[in-house]
């Protein structure tokens, strides 16, 4: 406990699913949390939730495929805690399917969100980073940006592209001592991912799970204390596979 402590952290999606493990992770851990996601019910309740364990967060209402809207939460955040030396892009929207089914809406949708939503953190957050002296960014990644996923084409260009800009990131702001890594959640049943995996789909990937069960969003979380924490401090431009060993298994 306290390996956070004194920090200043933006989860984007932070008040369901894995951004809400790794808000309350992140304010077990000592951080003030400013959780920004589309509905404000849901971030108030995550608010609530860390309160009542003693931590420290802010609700955040905000779409962040809407660049202005992440300023914004930015600065609400400096305000109120400090500027954010933490950064996790969580948010993420998504619809399986094939390719020429999908809409112009949906493509746009899943890019805005997915692509540019990480473009406009990096842009509202590094300023501040570089005043603070260093920074960590944690992106929200997939295996599937590495791997060829039937149904799943622009999910997939979407993944690969955060890959990208995680890599090019820790090159281009390690100079000012910001660190940009990235996690590849396996199968993890939240209520967001249930939206477009029905069980049927979760027991065919619990199947093929080497490690014999499917992912928690508190694996996640895990694995992001670590990245944001000093016991990673000289890990920067890599995406850790954190998916029961399911990416690189054979079955």
């Amino acid at each position: 406990m306290g390996r956070l402590t004194g920090k200043v952290a933006l989860v984007t999606g932070g008040a369901r699913g894995i951004g809400a493990a790794i808000s309350e992770a992140f304010a077990r851990e000592g951080a003030r949390v400013g959780i920004m996601d589309l509905k404000e019910e849901a971030a108030l309740d995550a608010v609530q939730r860390i309160e009542a364990a003693g931590g420290q967060a802010l609700a955040l209402v905000g779409n962040v495929a809407v660049r202005e809207d992440v300023l914004r939460a930015v600065s609400a955040l400096s305000e109120t805690f400090g500027a954010p030396t933490l950064l996790v892009n969580n948010a993420m929207w998504n619809r399986y399917g094939p390719l020429l089914e999908q809409t112009e809406e949906m493509i746009g949708r899943m890019v805005d969100v997915g692509f540019k939503g990480v473009v406009w953190g990096y842009q509202a957050v590094i300023p501040g980073m570089i005043e603070a002296g260093g920074g960590c960014i944690i992106n929200i990644a997939s295996p599937s940006a590495v791997l060829a996923m039937r149904n799943g084409i622009m999910y997939s260009a979407v993944k690969a592209a955060v890959a990208g800009l995680t890599r090019s990131g820790s090159a281009e702001f390690g100079p000012h001592n910001i660190r940009v890594n990235a996690i590849a959640p396996g199968p993890t049943p939240t209520d967001g991912a249930n939206l477009v995996v029905d069980e049927a789909a979760w027991e065919r990937r619990r199947a093929r799970m080497p490690i014999g069960r499917l992912g928690t969003p508190q694996d996640i979380a895990n694995a992001a204390v670590f990245l944001a924490s000093e016991e990673s401090s000289f890990i920067t431009g890599d995406m850790l596979f954190v998916d029961g060993g399911v990416t690189y298994a054979f079955s």
